[in-house]
């Protein structure tokens, strides 16, 4: 897969205005943004990680309203739709793109909101009332251990405040969409209001999922229809303490019919449309003592049940269009329950907290995470169930610390051990595997960053990373014999060298990462079959290394007019084949341009893009499973006056064809031969967004 003209203007254009000689004229400038789910906070020009934030302004004046709008803007970020949502995410080529049956729950890109753990889980990744979306990539096993070998996802909401503050929004566009929100926050106690605050939101959307079922008349059969809610309490009952507490319901009943035999773009002929529901209640408490003398401590408890419900029509037709073919069903039913519990201890000093030590933080954390899966297999009339049991424990115990050599010269040390424990149950009607797989081990990982400024504004680091991803088991009851029932751990070296650095008196600011990755004992996932009748493994393939670059950068030409672009470049191999893994195009980018006017006015225009890419590692007929390359425009128009915002929005404005999930097996009858099946991204959409914020 080679670059393309238009990458490399992109990448040129952009190089040349990061490094222009610095002017003395005054430019208008953003304040600085806060990056929040590192192991410490800091300002995003100051994260010496590659990291990736777009904050609550851009998101509002986009149109924006899920997670899914934003996954094609993100540099060296993909994503798979084995959902009505994008439900899985890989980084830098980390990742997997599917749970199905047998398919142990993939921790590789961690999802979070707040402080709560969707991971898998992305359908409820609605961003109203958010303050901003982080995406840290590379292993961030300091922070997480064995949840984050290739990246972070976090959606940070915003919080309680002192005073009233709320907002009213409503959505109207094209497919039917009809979607609204309501936001409202501020004190409960009069005389005191900083003691006692809250913020309460909800959000409910509906749209039809572009889609025809032609068979059935119907529109509405990939239909979207989501509750968001969530409540955040906060509480200093005097100068030593505060804590924050958050309830959070999510309600996804969403329709599943996505496919067709004949891969026709927006029409189906099923005649059993399947479902993608979800139901999600959680809850976190944070609370931070400040009253020792040099240290702060700080607890972390979070809970969260999930029920989830995806079906299909495992044939794609009916007995009319398609007589010649086989009639199935597929259903897989999932409740996860997750607790965890952290507590850490933070120097209250940020220089000469401890000796050599300037800076630094401990702690400890517990996980307990069960999934029971229910899976039936309706295969010409006759049902094919069988159910799974996963439970697994993680204990681990971590540490960083900073040592200033200088004002401008630091290094960062940070470790975590992790033990980490899966058991296994499978319940099938006739024995399949000798016992029941079960893994358990001693992970270890952690980082080391030697950063220096260069002046006020530039700052050059370096940093070794060790991640991992803990061994499993594979659970799915018709394994052939020479198919292991466990894999083992695989490690992750991560190597980067970056450059945060603002120019022309502030009125470019550009971040720089090169990274290298060395994989040993890849996992890597493989699936063979046809129709209903397929099995699903993970195996060790031996080493792999992934290497690249990512670079953003924003230009504020004037206090109206500012230019954004970023690239994501990725080369990937297997040492044992030559191969290129999947979910790892050799480029991504976008650029955009924004447009605010001093009367209240604002218009953008961005295109996003991606090189084609492998679905999966299974050998023979790659390129019939790979997705397209696209270009795909978005822009809006607006306008604000006094408390009312008004946007007038519209995603892939040229209605550009492309993949969002590619398949190669045989599912027609009776031959069953081989077939490339195309699950078509979404069309062309407009809608208005109305928002009264106070």
């Amino acid at each position: 897969m080679k670059y393309t003209t238009c990458t490399l203007v992109l990448s040129t254009a952009l190089v040349t205005g990061l490094f222009a000689q610095e002017t003395d004229e005054p430019v208008y400038k953003l304040n600085p943004v806060v990056v929040k789910g590192d192991l410490w906070e800091s300002e995003l020009q100051k994260t010496t990680a590659s990291v990736t934030v777009i904050d609550e302004d851009t998101m509002q004046r986009s149109g924006t309203q899920h997670f899914g709008d934003l996954v094609n803007s993100i540099p060296n970020l993909t994503w798979s739709a084995t959902s009505s949502r994008p439900r899985y995410i890989q980084v830098r080529g980390i990742g997997e793109n599917s749970q199905f049956e047998g398919e142990t729950p993939d921790s590789s890109v961690r999802f979070l909101i707040d402080d709560l753990d969707f991971t898998g889980l992305g359908s409820i990744g609605n961003l109203f009332d958010t303050q901003q979306v982080e995406v840290l990539r590379g292993p961030q096993a300091g922070a997480f251990g064995v949840n984050a070998a290739g990246g972070v996802v976090k959606i940070v909401t915003n919080d309680p405040t002192p005073y009233w503050t709320g907002q009213v929004e409503g959505t109207v566009g094209t497919d039917s969409l009809f979607s609204g929100g309501i936001a409202v926050g501020g004190p409960l106690l009069e005389n005191d209001p900083d003691q006692l605050t809250f913020r309460f939101s909800a959000y409910q959307l509906y749209q039809d999922g572009f889609r025809d079922n032609q068979f059935l008349d119907r529109d509405d059969t990939n239909e979207r229809d989501e509750l968001n809610t969530r409540l955040k309490l906060r509480w200093i009952p005097n100068d030593e303490w505060q804590w924050d507490g958050t309830l959070f319901y999510a309600d996804v009943d969403n329709g599943y019919d996505e496919w067709t035999l004949d891969n026709e773009r927006f029409d189906t002929i099923s005649d059993q449309p399947g479902r993608d529901d979800q139901e999600s209640f959680a809850t976190s408490l944070r609370g931070k003592w400040t009253g020792l003398n040099r240290v702060e401590v700080t607890s972390i408890t979070s809970l969260s049940d999930t029920d989830s419900l995806n079906s299909y029509d495992g044939d794609w037709a009916n007995p009319v269009d398609k007589p010649d073919t086989y009639v199935g069903f597929a259903i897989t039913e999932r409740e996860r329950l997750r607790w965890s519990e952290e507590i850490r201890f933070d120097s209250a000093d940020r220089e000469d907290a401890l000796g050599f030590i300037d800076r630094w933080t401990a702690g400890v954390y517990f996980e307990e995470f069960e999934e029971d899966t229910a899976f039936n297999f309706i295969f010409e009339g006759f049902p094919d169930p069988f159910e799974t049991q996963l439970e697994t424990q993680t204990f681990s115990l971590y540490g960083q610390g900073t040592h200033l050599f200088s004002e401008q010269t630091r290094l960062t040390l940070g470790l975590r051990a992790e033990y980490y424990e899966l058991d296994t149950a499978v319940d099938f009607d006739e024995p399949t595997l000798a016992n029941d797989p079960n893994f358990d081990d001693w992970l270890f990982g952690g980082k080391i960053t030697l950063e220096h400024d260069l002046s006020e504004t530039k700052t050059l680091f370096a940093s070794l990373t060790r991640g991992y991803k803990a061994g499993g088991a594979n659970i799915f009851p018709g394994l052939e014999p020479d198919v292991p029932t466990s894999y083992g751990t695989e490690d992750l070296w991560n190597y980067e060298v970056g450059l945060r650095a603002d120019w022309l008196e502030g009125a470019i600011v550009s971040q720089l990462t090169l990274f290298y990755l060395d994989r040993n004992d890849a996992q890597l996932r493989s699936s063979t079959g046809q129709g209903l009748d397929f099995t699903y493994a993970t195996f060790n393939a031996g080493d792999a290394e992934h290497y690249g670059a990512e670079l953003e950068g924003t230009w504020f030409i004037n206090e109206n007019w500012s230019v954004s672009a970023g690239l994501g470049l990725l080369d990937t191999e297997l040492d044992a084949t030559g191969d290129e893994l999947s979910s790892a195009p050799s480029y991504t980018y976008n650029a955009r341009i924004d447009y605010v006017a001093n009367n209240g006015f604002f218009a953008n225009l961005e295109v996003v893009g991606s090189d084609e890419f492998f679905e999966s590692n299974n050998p023979g007929n790659r390129d019939q499973r790979a997705r397209s390359e696209f270009a795909v425009f978005n822009g809006s128009i607006g306008y604000r006056y006094e408390n009312w915002t008004f946007t007038l929005w519209g995603r892939n404005l040229f209605d550009e064809e492309y993949e969002k999930r590619v398949f190669y097996f045989g599912n027609e009858g009776p031959a069953y031969n081989d077939t490339r099946y195309e699950n078509p991204a979404n069309p062309r959409q407009f809608g208005l967004t109305a928002n009264y914020s106070w």
